[in-house]
């Protein structure tokens, strides 16, 4: 069975989300890497999902919560339709999860993304607060930050930019 989720970054405006299909087979861990991609991040941080009163993400990442292991719970295992995914523990990037459909037979891929929209913040821009003071900069040829924020993205930032081709042949190489 096929799994069609939407994924969306919350407290973001205009929305930042995807709409992507994976085997209901898939490990939670999997599933981390799948959102990786379909939204843009590098996976250069902890994760967790929070699935009804429990929580999932690698067993190493144990400090002061007690997590189930990712790696040993498949999608399928659960009834909830909502779920939180969250990205980055310091600026704190949560994603709502919804299965909006399920379909009917097994496809020969592992992920697909098919729908989606606005390019995903980029890794440490300090949270909300720090990516919509650098969306101001980027739209702005004349704010004091820009060349700087330029310089330390490595390029103007589109947030309308959204390559799904690219997506999926990077979902396709897992």
């Amino acid at each position: 069975m096929i799994y069609e989720l939407y994924i969306e970054l919350k407290g973001i405006e205009p929305r930042i989300w995807r709409k992507i299909q994976v085997d209901a087979n898939i490990k939670l861990d999997e599933l981390h890497h799948v959102i990786q991609i379909a939204m843009g991040w590098t996976n250069s941080h902890l994760y967790s999902f929070k699935i009804g009163n429990e929580e999932f993400s690698l067993k190493e990442y144990e400090v002061d919560t007690e997590y189930q292991d990712s790696m040993k719970h498949r999608l399928m295992e659960f009834s909830e339709e909502e779920f939180v995914y969250l990205y980055d523990f310091g600026d704190y990037w949560e994603h709502q999860i919804q299965i909006v459909q399920k379909l009917k037979g097994k496809e020969p891929y592992k992920a697909l993304c098919v729908d989606g929209r606005g390019k995903c913040p980029p890794e440490d821009v300090g949270g909300i607060p720090g990516f919509m003071e650098f969306l101001k900069a980027m739209k702005d040829d004349n704010h004091p930050e820009r060349d700087s924020y330029i310089e330390w993205y490595g390029s103007a930032f589109d947030p309308r930019e959204l390559r799904i081709p690219r997506i999926n042949y990077l979902l396709s190489l897992i």
